[in-house]
């Protein structure tokens, strides 16, 4: 068996080789680094969000769903680089990682509490919003799901950073499911209520080869 160190944008990997075999495993840093990285992204969004909720220019619309997908890939990415990553067992590391966690966490708290606090400037600004906003969320909420699911299972078992980054988890989806309900919420009783959120961006769609 033998070591090798890869360099990708903005994360060392750890290469282990075994015969034919490579796995990129991911370093306490690393997730450290990755964990804050995502949420400023989360933090950024939740900004441009309330700037546009607050000036009601629809002008910057696009760029909210650039960022969505920024999101959705950099979290994507980062599901990948997880797998095969072994247990964090030093304590310091082990609260490093759990403070990244937890940083990300928020990000998402406070971006979901944006998107559903500005669904009826959202709608107002573009009729299409009623169903984009909702889809690039679910859309968002099932790689994030999968991010916190394999960073809960770094934390070493029975602990009680893998009990608090758990029931963080369970916060995120509460937090994603009444971002995407705020938005039925706004039109239910207009005479066109919100009925398509499996309705995905058009550049979406073509992302996904559908």
């Amino acid at each position: 068996m033998r070591f090798s160190t890869v360099f990708a944008p903005f994360i060392a990997l750890t290469v282990t080789v075994l015969g034919p075999f490579a796995f990129a495993t991911m370093q306490p840093l690393d997730m450290q680094n990755s964990g804050n990285s995502l949420a400023r992204m989360a933090f950024d969004l939740k900004d441009l969000i309330a700037t546009i909720n607050e000036s009601q220019n629809g002008g910057a619309m696009s760029d909210v769903f650039d960022e969505f997908d920024d999101i959705f890939d950099s979290v994507l990415s980062n599901i990948s680089l997880l797998t095969g990553t072994a247990v964090v067992t030093d304590p310091l590391d082990v609260q490093l990682v759990y403070e990244a966690y937890s940083n990300f966490v928020q990000g998402v708290f406070e971006l979901m509490d944006g998107v559903a606090d500005s669904a009826p400037t959202f709608i107002q600004l573009d009729k299409q919003n009623e169903f984009r906003i909702p889809a690039a969320v679910r859309e968002l909420s099932g790689v994030v799901d999968a991010y916190l699911f394999n960073m809960i299972g770094i934390f070493p078992s029975n602990s009680s950073y893998a009990y608090q980054s758990a029931n963080q988890k369970s916060q995120v989806d509460t937090h994603l499911r009444r971002a995407v309900h705020s938005y039925h919420l706004a039109t239910a009783r207009t005479p066109t209520p919100y009925s398509n959120t499996s309705a995905l961006p058009e550049r979406r769609r073509h992302r996904l080869g559908a």
